[in-house]
């Protein structure tokens, strides 16, 4: 008898969270299980989602407030799915999501609810206006009463599992899986005239690529490149630094690129910055091409994954002059962060497809 799963992310667009349940998505076994998704507006991943998912774009006309009030279609949608299968089961992602799914889901007959947390709790700390600090306050404060009313919680690190256990919440945790196979260690690169930096991941205040872009800007040796791979809402801000500074010749903005190959394999060091994280599958992605990391010792997984610096260089959040000193440190002894790099394999092996929607199955057959 099949499982119907429904996934809910209200912006389903590329980086972390949706590139996770992308994985689960194209993965998850299809004898088992019906798949479905549910998100907010257009999605950047609608047109390459497998043709077995059932997709469902809720257009919600209110200005704010607009994940709360497509719950409302949800509910009516899951009332009626819900009939047709013994086990159903639903899979919200991110705590404000999580706090409505057992406002509005709980009392649906024959409907299991699952919670994804994909990032720090702590993030609910930072705010960028009088609206978001009250926003984020009322969710941080619902999260104690509502997670233990899930029928199971996951994170995709520990930290993020130690800081819900500090709300009395027990969850367990499933790994995102960023990778498909394991790539072989035999890197060996021609020596270049300058070093290939690179950065990934969205261009949002998260991201914090201006404390990258301060740290490079005081750099006194420019034998370097810089490639930002990613797209978002801060690109006209960031490349307004980019003019104002005059680094033009040094970094250049890439864009999106599905292509893992084209962003890794010729770089020689990933610069991560984000203030917070959940576990940062750029990190994963650069380990797994043997990219030495310096990386922002930021609430999330980022420590974890890079065994407190067993891995890589780890740096104070948003300290744009001590990133510059440890970017400095690696143009003239590269060999340091190289060495650490290459002793990262065994840590790689609970990141893969395989192994991620595992650890899922697991979870959605014992619920």
């Amino acid at each position: 008898m099949k499982i119907n799963i429904f996934f809910f992310i209200s912006r389903f667009t590329f980086g972390g969270a949706g590139n996770a349940i992308f994985t689960f998505l194209n993965n998850l076994d299809r004898k088992k299980y019906k798949l479905h998704i549910f998100f907010l507006g257009n999605s950047e991943y609608e047109k390459i989602l497998p043709k077995y998912v059932k997709y469902y774009k809720l257009k919600i006309n209110y200005r704010v407030f607009k994940t709360f009030f497509c719950f409302f279609e949800i509910r009516k949608i899951l009332n009626k799915q819900s009939k047709e299968f013994q086990k159903n089961i639903f899979i919200s992602n991110i705590h404000y999501s999580n706090v409505l799914s057992i406002i509005f889901l709980k009392k649906i007959k024959n409907l299991k609810l699952i919670l994804f947390e994909r990032t720090s709790v702590k993030e609910l700390d930072i705010f960028e206006n009088v609206f978001s600090f009250i926003k984020n306050k009322i969710v941080k404060f619902l999260i104690g009463f509502t997670y233990s009313k899930a029928d199971a919680v996951l994170t995709n690190s520990k930290t993020s599992s130690l800081e819900l256990s500090k709300f009395n919440i027990k969850s367990k945790v499933v790994y995102s899986g960023p990778i498909q196979r394991l790539r072989k260690f035999n890197k060996k690169r021609k020596k270049l005239l300058f070093f290939n930096f690179i950065a990934v991941g969205r261009l949002s205040a998260q991201k914090d690529y201006l404390t990258l872009l301060k740290a490079i800007n005081l750099l006194d040796c420019k034998n370097f490149r810089l490639s930002i791979f990613g797209s978002g809402e801060l690109r006209k801000k960031i490349e307004k630094f980019i003019k104002n500074n005059k680094l033009n010749k040094y970094v250049k903005l890439k864009g999106h690129e599905k292509d893992k190959k084209k962003i890794y394999k010729k770089a020689d060091l990933l610069i991560h910055t984000a203030i917070f994280e959940g576990m940062p599958n750029a990190i994963v992605e650069a380990m797994n091409f043997r990219v030495p990391v310096i990386a922002a010792d930021s609430p999330g997984g980022t420590r974890e994954l890079l065994e407190s610096g067993k891995y890589g260089q780890l740096f104070e959040p948003q300290n744009h002059i001590e990133l510059s000193k440890k970017i400095e440190d690696f143009i003239l002894n590269p060999e340091k962060l190289n060495k650490k790099i290459m002793n990262s394999k065994w840590i790689l092996k609970k990141f893969t497809h395989k192994s991620s929607t595992k650890s899922l199955e697991k979870i959605l057959n014992s619920i």
